[in-house]
């Protein structure tokens, strides 16, 4: 289960949904009220389109031959020997599967160049919430904080969201992946009184 504002979480279905989300802007008329009709064709361009990775579709991948696309012209009744279908049927899969090994391996590797390391939150921990999805009562966004108090993490769900203490009135989701939380720091410099905020409004 993905958490809010967080769409890494299944990166494959979230491309996917974007291809045909552009299909449909392309054919759906101004009222938008028929797009569900031309489901069945993007599902089948979807299909029947090379993926980048291993320039297979996924029709070819499953099946082990491409569907039929002249539907209007009269043609023979072709049967491939058992043999040769099942071989397909094994080493497509196999051969896809393998590429794709590598494409994610490849984008791995220059993903990890730019991300930062997960920080340690614990339940208990008190943390900073970055301020990028949550809309305060301020007239500018340039000039509100960038994280907001500190919460308490009351509960850890999962590998990476964190569910927090946050003040009933904000009456938003509860549950937050760990990109949008910080460790409080507490300042160690002597005699410095840190007096806790007004919780903002939201």
């Amino acid at each position: 289960m993905s958490t809010a504002y967080h769409p890494q979480t299944d990166g494959q279905t979230e491309r996917t949904n974007q291809v045909l989300e552009g299909y449909l802007q392309n054919f759906v008329n101004y009222d938008q009220n028929d797009w569900y009709q031309m489901l069945p064709l993007a599902e089948y361009a979807y299909n029947n389109s090379k993926a980048r990775a291993h320039k297979l579709t996924p029709f070819f991948t499953n099946y082990g031959y491409h569907p039929q696309t002249e539907w209007m012209k009269e043609r023979e009744a072709q049967n491939p020997g058992a043999t040769m279908y099942t071989h397909w049927m094994k080493t497509v899969p196999e051969n896809a599967r393998t590429t794709l090994e590598q494409t994610r391996e490849a984008m791995k590797k220059y993903y990890d160049r730019k991300a930062t390391p997960q920080p340690y939150i614990e339940t208990g921990d008190f943390v900073m919430l970055n301020a990028k999805n949550i809309k305060s009562e301020r007239p500018t966004r340039k000039l509100t904080p960038r994280a907001y108090h500190p919460f308490k993490v009351l509960e850890k769900k999962g590998n990476r969201a964190f569910k927090l203490d946050i003040l009933a009135r904000w009456k938003i989701h509860l549950v937050f992946d760990i990109s949008l939380l910080e460790p409080y720091k507490v300042s160690d410099r002597p005699n410095r009184e840190q007096p806790p905020r007004e919780p903002e409004d939201v």
